[in-house]
Order: structure tokens, then C-alpha cells, then sequence
């Protein structure tokens, strides 16, 4: 796959506050190992080679176990998944799909179960940060960076 085009040449003032919500999400407390579970379960909601290929080895760097990787697709049935990212993933799908237009109260109730308000903000902020993220990488088609060995 070629890229179409680049976003930090054709538009950087839109690729620089992309980044500055990217900044805004690492450093909301949230931990990090939470926030590439999300990320790279709204990466493979959405099919964004790019961004999988980018978060699972930060995941892997933030406490993210192997089985927790490989089991993510799946997550509702596998153990490796605390009440806390459990409560994450949900959240994540259900804002990554707005089915209905709406996020369902018992997902909302799972979320204040185990997150404070600002929390559930910030962790919002970083859902949407990688869905606007996939949809960027997706339409520019812009191919994933891959380890030499995967070549």
C-alpha cells in the first residue's frame, strides 16, 4: 500500500494540535499501559494498521502482557483483564461505535465504577484522540512502520 499523502506536510497546523491532544492524554495520569489497551483496541476496531503497528510494542513498554495482547480482541471472555480495564475497553468500544448515537448507562456505571469524572473525561479525551488518529491514517493510507525482522 502507498500513502496518498502526508498530514504533517500537507496540513501541520491540524497534525500539531493532533499532537498537542496526544500530549494532553500522556500526561493525564491515566497509566499508560491502560491507554495502549485502548488505543489498540480502537486500532483493530477500526482496521488501522498504522497505529496497531505503533501501539502494541509501546503497550508491550508500559506493562502491557503478551497475553493480554493476544486476547484483546476477545476481551469480555479472557481473565488477563482487570474490573479497571475491563471497564476501559468498554467504554472504548462504546464511544468508538456511538451505536444508537448514545453510550450506554450501564457502560457509563461500569466507567464510574472504577474511574473518577475527570478520569472518565481524560480517558474520553484519549478515545477519541485515536479514533480521530485512525481515520487519519486510514483515508492517507498511510502504511505501518514495521521492525526490520517483519520485512
Amino acid at each position: 500500500m502507498e500513502a496518498r499523502f502526508d498530514f504533517s506536510k500537507v496540513a501541520g497546523d491540524g497534525y500539531k494540535a493532533m499532537l498537542g491532544v496526544h500530549g494532553y492524554v500522556q500526561h493525564s495520569g491515566l497509566d499508560l499501559g491502560l491507554l495502549e489497551l485502548v488505543k489498540i483496541r480502537a486500532s483493530q476496531m477500526n482496521g488501522c494498521a498504522f497505529c496497531l503497528a505503533m501501539h502494541i510494542p509501546l503497550g508491550r513498554q508500559h506493562g502491557v502482557t503478551e497475553d493480554q495482547l493476544n486476547l484483546l480482541v476477545a476481551w469480555r471472555e479472557a481473565p488477563v483483564f482487570s474490573d479497571r480495564e475491563r471497564a476501559a475497553l468498554a467504554w472504548t468500544e462504546s464511544l468508538t461505535r456511538l451505536e444508537g448515537g448514545d453510550v450506554p448507562d450501564a457502560v457509563y456505571e461500569q466507567a464510574c465504577a472504577q474511574f473518577s469524572t475527570r478520569e472518565i473525561a481524560d480517558l474520553s479525551f484519549a478515545v477519541a484522540e485515536i479514533n480521530a488518529w485512525n481515520r487519519l491514517m486510514v483515508c492517507s493510507r498511510t502504511p505501518p512502520q514495521l521492525a526490520p525482522a517483519q520485512h
